[in-house]
């Protein structure tokens, strides 16, 4: 079991640390070819914390990840609200799966949270750039196990120091 004293402050780092990467992409526009980092930190924390992080922090990450975007508020947050309903409410089935079938899973709930924004976006007449969101949802499948051996690590790191 893993020591939960220290993981409010563990969250809080690792969003504002991946929103400020997601800050940088979308100032550069790198965001075709960015991971949705932000994403994958609330995919990390409802698998590894489901006891103190769910649906409201998944809206909540959502909610910024419109406000850096510039986009509509809430339209990022529906996406995110349905993975991490998905994923609290196969959590066990998903820990028991090994890397390979992980990605997989994450790239589907990752396709679905960011289909669903756009779908929102495009229901308030926002143009849609066609399929060109799946490069990115790509990448953020393929980086899900360094991320989460990443924020491990840097949880670990932090329980050290605290």
């Amino acid at each position: 079991m893993r020591d939960e004293s220290n993981i409010v402050f563990s969250v809080f780092t690792s969003v504002i640390l991946a929103g400020l990467l997601f800050q940088a992409a979308n100032a550069i526009e790198l965001r075709v070819v960015m991971p949705r980092l932000l994403e994958l930190c609330v995919c990390y924390w409802v698998l590894s914390a489901p006891a103190r992080v769910g649906i409201i922090f998944a809206f909540s990450v959502g909610i910024l990840i419109s406000l850096i975007e510039g986009s509509l508020v809430g339209a990022a947050s529906i996406g995110l609200s349905v993975v991490a309903y998905v994923l609290l409410q196969n959590i066990y089935t998903i820990r028991q799966l090994d890397w390979i079938s992980q990605t997989v899973v994450i790239f589907l709930l990752l396709g679905i949270s960011v289909a669903l924004q756009r779908v929102v976006l495009a229901a308030v007449g926002v143009p849609s750039d066609g399929l060109g969101y799946l490069i990115a949802v790509i990448i953020s499948a393929l980086l899900w196990r360094a991320v989460n051996v990443v924020i491990d690590v840097a949880r670990f790191r932090i329980a050290q120091l605290l």
